[in-house]
């Protein structure tokens, strides 16, 4: 994949924080804030938001702090919109209908925990900042790391890679990895221990 983020082409923005700006609970200015993952984006644009899919156009954007004219792929952006829409953390904002949502895809898989990754079982799964219910629905291979081949496997070990296929309890914005880092990137935790599990490196997704 490029070690830089992709400025051109279509808006995709994380949101990781809210700030309401001014005193009392009327319809104050919100700032959405979050670092773009490609694209840009400035005053005057059109975005739309995941998953609500309400569309607003962009007002201001501020880059630490200050109002400018542009924020790109790589700099965290603060957008502040036209109209109040309901956005919270784990949303994501992006050009209109180029989102292309789904809740299974392929991925490589590195497994951190002690506890092996197998099939069926439910864990949580992080994308963007955005938390859904996630489950291995197959894996499909084990990476042998002294031949390099793909080899048959039912579950992986601690500091094994693995071929899978994950389904998803709610629709992602999932893009593959080679495309795109912060799209096609994800984190699994297990939901009794809290541990980080494992990294989810995305390489193909299916049409929800």
């Amino acid at each position: 994949p490029a070690l830089q983020e992709r400025k051109d082409g279509d808006l995709l923005i994380p949101v990781q924080y809210v700030s309401r700006e001014g005193e009392g609970t009327g319809n104050q200015p919100r700032t959405l804030y979050g670092r773009v993952a490609h694209g840009r984006v400035k005053a005057g644009d059109t975005v739309q938001v995941f998953p609500s899919n309400q569309t607003a156009m962009v007002a201001e954007v501020r880059l630490a702090g200050d109002v400018v004219d542009v924020v790109e792929a790589g700099q965290s952006a603060g957008v502040v919109l036209d109209r109040q829409l309901d956005v919270s953390r784990g949303d994501w904002i992006s050009t209109p209908s180029t989102i292309h949502e789904t809740q299974r895809f392929s991925a490589t898989l590195a497994w951190l925990d002690t506890e092996p990754a197998v099939v069926g079982r439910k864990y949580w799964v992080r994308h963007g900042n955005r938390w859904v219910q996630a489950r291995i629905t197959a894996i499909e291979s084990r990476l042998d790391i002294h031949t390099l081949e793909a080899i048959d496997a039912n579950q992986l070990a601690v500091n094994e890679i693995g071929h899978v296929i994950v389904e998803t309890q709610q629709a992602l914005p999932v893009e593959s990895y080679q495309s795109n880092r912060v799209g096609g990137s994800l984190i699994i935790v297990d939901p009794a221990t809290n541990r980080t599990s494992g990294a989810l490196l995305v390489k193909e997704c299916s049409p929800s």
